[in-house]
């Protein structure tokens, strides 16, 4: 208000002092500009800059700045306005964008920014429900199943990480456009269908029967063996992940200290196509008695049946017990190579393994438990064995992790188990077996903090 006191006094003065000519006219028409300037901000008409504030939903902020804010800075070039972000104005749901310029330019600038929210695809949120048995494979070992999964649909996924009972289903929330979310929702659906097919698979298997005597340690592996025409190749546990952990089922146990697991994949399947394929041809009696053998020698894989099952499997002869009056009541100690169990059999049970029945390496893998000792020792009671039996779903043909930590000299992979079907969460079966008080950690390992081995299953 004083200012246009002033101007209204100072004006005239100055007019009346100036010369009639250019310079009172220029004079003349400053004042009169900036008079003017002043009335019509007042009466709300201007063609000078306005500012415009915009809300931005928190999740469109990015798509409006764009990658290094080129989207923003090409706003600005076409309307020839200037955008600034005004963090006192935010709140949770918004950002407001201020908006400068001539009054047509920023609101065309306004425009564009609806445009460009408007033009991105919806965000939708599906709900999905999967086997709590499937989770591992979507997941894949690091993560890599879910970050491909995600890469190829461009779909947000997160997988429900609480733990649920047996039988029961993991949640699954995907975000994303319509299609991407489809995508996303069949690779899944393609999973559960492969853990699907693989389950059935080996789901036919019975539950065996577990031996209570070491497998291999009734003569020495380290020595020569004679040269057979029937040797095979031994199945490894190397997993290839930098987590050091694989997906196993344990088929058989001694003790803590010495069990045989099965990996989980192409090859579960593969065995029990080969087992299905050998019943049938075993069966057949004709066939029986061409591969007849009366003399077998240790080392020597050949083919049997497994306690009162009517499956045929692959076995190894590592003791032969001959009886001097009547070879026809000889005995043989069998492991039997992609199970880890072992049976005594007359040797009127067993017969010659046809070569073509090689090709597949055997299955069971000897392992450990790794940092672990009997307690009170030195040797592992029947309980301790008993239990663990129990905590690994022994013969059961239940999921269970192996982590590798290290590998003995003889090659044995020293592993600690993870099972994922306790209904209260993943269990360390080593931590369990200490807890109960069946077993110690060995000398320099009292530090060892099992409770933190973490597992993607599905991760």
């Amino acid at each position: 208000m004083s200012d246009n006191l002033s101007r209204s006094y100072v004006g005239p003065v100055i007019l009346g002092l100036a010369l009639t000519g250019a310079t009172g006219i220029c004079l003349y028409l400053l004042l009169r500009k900036e008079e003017d300037w002043e009335g019509e901000v007042q009466g709300g008409v201007t063609s000078r800059q306005v500012a415009i504030d915009v809300k931005i939903p928190r999740d469109m902020v990015g798509v409006v700045i764009g990658r290094q804010g080129s989207n923003i800075r090409e706003i600005q070039a076409k309307t020839e306005t200037r955008i600034h972000f005004r963090d006192e104005l935010e709140t949770e749901q918004f950002r407001v964008a201020c908006i400068r310029g001539l009054p047509d330019d920023a609101q065309l600038a306004e425009i564009l920014i609806h445009q460009t929210i408007s033009q991105q695809p919806r965000v939708e949120t599906l709900t999905m429900y999967v086997p709590g048995r499937a989770v591992g494979r979507i997941i894949g070992r690091g993560g890599e199943s879910v970050k491909e999964i995600q890469r190829v649909s461009r779909c947000k996924v997160d997988i429900d990480r609480g733990a649920l009972g047996e039988g029961m289903e993991k949640k699954i929330v995907l975000k994303g456009a319509s299609d991407q979310i489809s995508m996303a929702k069949q690779l899944i659906e393609d999973k559960v269908k492969e853990e699907d097919m693989m389950r059935s698979s080996v789901g036919g298997r019975q539950a065996r029967i577990k031996y209570k005597e070491p497998l291999f340690l009734n003569y020495d592996q380290d020595e020569p063996e004679e040269q057979t025409s029937l040797q095979g190749d031994q199945e490894e546990l190397k997993p290839t992940g930098s987590d050091n952990c694989m997906e196993v089922f344990v088929s058989a146990i001694s003790t803590p200290g010495a069990f045989w697991v099965q990996k989980i994949g192409p090859k579960s399947v593969d065995l029990d196509k080969l087992t299905q394929t050998m019943t049938e041809y075993y069966k057949d009696e004709a066939n029986q008695k061409y591969h007849q053998t009366t003399s077998v020698s240790t080392g020597d894989i050949v083919a049997c049946r497994f306690s009162s099952e009517d499956s045929f499997y692959r076995a190894k002869v590592v003791a032969v017990k001959e009886d001097s009056y009547d070879a026809s009541k000889s005995t043989v100690d069998l492991d039997f190579v992609d199970y880890g169990d072992y049976e005594e059999k007359s040797i009127n049970e067993i017969y010659e393994l046809r070569t073509d029945f090689l090709k597949l390496k055997f299955q069971a893998i000897q392992c450990s438990l790794a940092h672990l000792k009997a307690s009170p020792g030195p040797e592992w009671s029947a309980t301790a064995c008993d239990q663990f039996e129990d905590l690994t779903h022994c013969a059961m043909w239940k999921v269970v992790w192996a982590k590798v930590v290290e590998y003995q000299p003889s090659g044995v992979p020293c592993v600690e188990l993870i099972d994922t079907n306790h209904a209260g969460g993943d269990r360390n079966i080593g931590h369990e077996l200490v807890k109960q008080g069946l077993a110690e950690w060995e000398e320099g390992d009292d530090d060892v903090v099992v409770d933190t081995v973490t597992v993607t299953r599905d991760n």
